[in-house]
């Protein structure tokens, strides 16, 4: 499986998607100190959980996209242009290798989603500290619980961005993935004039990332007999 999966980084140039990634991260550490770097009496964040759940929901709807673009790449658009059929005449079994496409999504979606929050918020406490944004410093134990916070809530993005490929699947369509993932995460992520986000709700995220498990494992289980989804 690691041989597959290594096969399919080198296919198709991982290191473009890794630098873009990178690139996002950064946009997204630079964009949330420059929200802060207004002179007016009014600031968008008055405490680190504020500005913990704002990064948060920059990553993950960063990252659900760069998913759906990697899904379209990587599979959708294998099958819209028929070159997944000559993929499936090597003698390998079809689901090691629909599954090693997959896999490689999922990891990077989830380690990008962890390296965004990291550097984006490190970014953002360290320049707090010269331009004191935010009064005070954080606590020990809110760092502990955001730590757990980030690992389970890239875990969760990690499965909700395999949702597109169910949309992406029913036409072959590049479009209809990436624009299914951008609802999405536009959904789970939207305020809506308050403070709190459908994603903050854990059954809401869980729920449908466990629906993202199951088109992945349906996907993988029925490629064997048919050519999609």
């Amino acid at each position: 499986m690691l041989n597959l999966m290594k096969l399919e980084l080198k296919k198709y140039k991982i290191g473009g998607n890794i630098l873009g990634g990178f690139i996002a991260t950064f946009v997204i550490m630079i964009f949330v100190i420059l929200l802060n770097y207004d002179k007016t009496e009014e600031v968008p964040f008055s405490n680190y959980d504020e500005i913990i759940a704002f990064i948060n929901a920059l990553a993950s709807i960063t990252f659900n996209i760069f998913a759906s673009v990697l899904l379209a790449k990587y599979i959708i658009d294998e099958y819209k242009s028929g070159s997944i059929t000559v993929l499936f005449m090597y003698p390998v079994e079809r689901k090691k290798l629909l599954t090693a496409k997959i896999a490689v999504v999922f990891l990077f979606t989830f380690l990008f989603g962890i390296i965004s929050r990291v550097v984006a918020f490190s970014g953002f406490y360290l320049y707090n500290q010269y331009a004191q944004f935010i009064p005070g410093k954080i606590e020990t134990a809110l760092l502990l619980q955001q730590g757990i916070g980030i690992l389970v809530n890239s875990v969760m993005v990690s499965c909700i961005s395999l949702v597109p490929l169910y949309f992406g699947m029913l036409k072959h369509s590049v479009a209809t993935s990436i624009i299914s993932s951008i609802i999405i995460a536009s959904i789970l992520n939207s305020t809506n004039g308050s403070n709190s986000t459908l994603s903050s709700i854990f059954i809401i995220p869980a729920t449908i990332g466990v629906i993202g498990l199951l088109i992945a494992y349906l996907s993988i289980r029925n490629v064997e007999v048919k050519d999609i989804v």
